[in-house]
């Protein structure tokens, strides 16, 4: 709805403003509250889907210039989502700096891959990208799925009795799960070393094997033994992975510029029904706020013999579009 700009929004510009007047570089924020102290938000709501199209859109059409900073806070969501919002933002700007102040995992890890390089704060979170699947029992990672499938057919070949025992387990995967688990860690692999060759790595001739190297530590499970594992700053210095990614807290004025963003952001989810915040350093914005109802106008045709209503009288009740 129109009206006036609300009390948080107002430091959040001032805030934005700060930072870019020092980075020179317009600014994108992508955030949910996904770290919300006492919210119960749907992990639907918080993730990376196909409607975030729109918001991005918002935000990016009036930017100008070629140099971007995309500062993320996301639990992740779909790889096909993150492609088409990588898609659209590469298409618009050459150097692209994603700015992660406190937590980007699993497709929003992606989403930075596909950046020329990352700043983010030495106690940020990035996370391991391997592909989750959804099946009768909820998520379950892909490569576990993989996995299982194979441990079953190394009991049952010593064994065949054992059958009985996995018979009631694999038949609630489905018969193309297998086939699915296969194409969906190939797409999340193809797609960060393709991005990572394509910006990060341009130019460089061991571009295809840095790239392998990142993508094969960030994409397999077997590094990390769960989905939510944090890796920071550190735990890529310390494995000397290639990834251009920078501890902001080098540059003190920048740190505190970044910080007091992000602060602002995560006050606004913990005290709003704010979860998921598009926004950019022109003022542009499109939020997605929790409990919003969008009430349907139903014209009633007027039946012969109904008399007419006078002024100050109840309304008749409201119409139920079914």
């Amino acid at each position: 709805m129109p009206g006036p700009e609300v009390p948080w929004a107002r430091v959040l510009r001032r805030k934005v403003e700060a930072l870019t007047k020092y980075t020179e570089r317009p600014l994108v924020i992508y955030g949910s509250a996904c770290t919300a102290s006492g919210k119960n938000y749907s992990g639907s709501q918080l993730q990376i889907d196909h409607s975030d199209r729109v918001g991005f859109h918002e935000v990016l059409e009036r930017l100008k210039g070629k140099q971007l900073d995309l500062m993320l806070h996301s639990p992740g969501g779909y790889p096909e989502a993150t492609e088409g919002i990588v898609d659209e933002i590469r298409a618009q700007f050459n150097e692209v700096r994603a700015i992660v102040p406190a937590y980007a995992k699993s497709a929003a890890t992606m989403l930075a891959f596909a950046c020329n390089e990352i700043l983010a704060d030495e106690q940020a979170e990035l996370g391991p990208f391997d592909p989750q699947m959804m099946t009768t029992n909820g998520p379950a990672p892909a490569q576990s799925i993989k996995e299982q499938f194979d441990k079953a057919w190394q009991e049952v070949q010593k064994d065949p009795q054992k059958i009985a025992v996995w018979f009631p387990i694999l038949q609630q995967m489905g018969p193309a799960l297998l086939v699915q688990v296969d194409d969906a860690i190939k797409l999340a692999m193809d797609l960060v070393t393709g991005w990572l060759k394509k910006f990060m790595f341009n130019g460089d001739a061991e571009a295809a094997m840095k790239a392998d190297a990142i993508a094969q530590f960030f994409g397999n499970r077997a590094n990390f033994q769960t989905h939510g594992r944090p890796i920071t700053v550190r735990h890529i210095t310390d494995r000397k992975l290639p990834l251009r990614i920078t501890n902001v807290r080098k540059d003190p004025t920048l740190y505190r510029l970044v910080w007091e963003v992000y602060c602002m952001l995560d006050i606004a989810f913990a005290n709003t029904p704010t979860y998921k915040l598009f926004y950019n350093s022109l003022g542009d914005s499109m939020t997605r706020t929790a409990g919003m109802q969008f009430l349907q106008m139903v014209a009633q045709p007027v039946q012969p013999g109904t008399p007419p209503q006078s002024p100050g009288s109840p309304p008749p009740p409201p119409a139920v579009a079914n």
